[in-house]
């Protein structure tokens, strides 16, 4: 299975360096919105900036862009098993 790397960036970049195997990008897209709500309910924000303020940016094993999009455009109440909707 390929490898996704699922960054976090607010002008300063952490950098997911292990990476997740995923069977395809759909997967990847899910599990990248999944990782951004469990921060977001896990803390109020991250080196002192609130999560709004924070991208998501997913990176397969070729270093190509699968998505991106800001923490403030994940719908908290969305669940990874029915791709997002409610």
């Amino acid at each position: 299975m390929p490898l996704y790397y699922f960054h976090i960036h607010n002008g300063d970049t952490i950098r997911d360096t292990d990476g997740t195997e995923l069977p395809d990008h759909d997967s990847a897209r899910a599990h990248a919105n999944g990782v951004a709500r469990e921060l977001m309910e896990n803390s109020e924000g991250i080196l002192g900036d609130e999560w709004s303020n924070w991208r998501m940016i997913v990176h397969d094993e070729d270093g190509d862009e699968v998505t991106s999009f800001g923490f403030s455009e994940v719908d908290k109440d969305a669940s990874d098993d029915n791709g997002g909707a409610t």
